[in-house]
């Protein structure tokens, strides 16, 4: 079977497993104590992450996790949209199959005993 290496989609899910972790933790953990008369330290970037509030960096972290878990999944085979790629199919059984044994008749090559021998 070719495709994706399951270690490749599992490395993947670990990352995102962490990083959802990570903001998890960052939306739970308290700050430390500051002065109110002291304004907040600068950030390196200017913003992003540092900018959102803890309940945003939980509902990410949430998001995340989730994510990950579902690559999980489905490197293991869990498909989520097999019902909406096509109708669902049946194995016939032996009575309501399309054709009998023996019906068809079956090819054989010229010169052997079951096929058109000259004599």
């Amino acid at each position: 079977m070719h495709g994706i290496p399951i270690w490749l989609t599992l490395g993947v899910a670990l990352f995102v497993l962490t990083f959802g972790g990570y903001r998890i933790w960052l939306g739970l953990h308290k700050d430390p104590p500051r002065d109110p008369d002291e304004p907040p330290p600068a950030s390196l970037l200017g913003g992003g992450m540092a900018r959102m509030s803890k309940r945003t960096h939980l509902i990410v972290g949430i998001v995340y996790v989730a994510l990950g878990i579902s690559l999980v999944a489905t490197s293991f085979g869990w498909n989520p949209l097999a019902s909406l790629m096509g109708p669902a199919t049946e194995e016939p059984s032996k009575d309501n199959a399309p054709i009998k044994p023996g019906v068809v008749p079956v090819d054989h090559p010229p010169g052997t005993s079951a096929g058109n021998a000259k004599s």
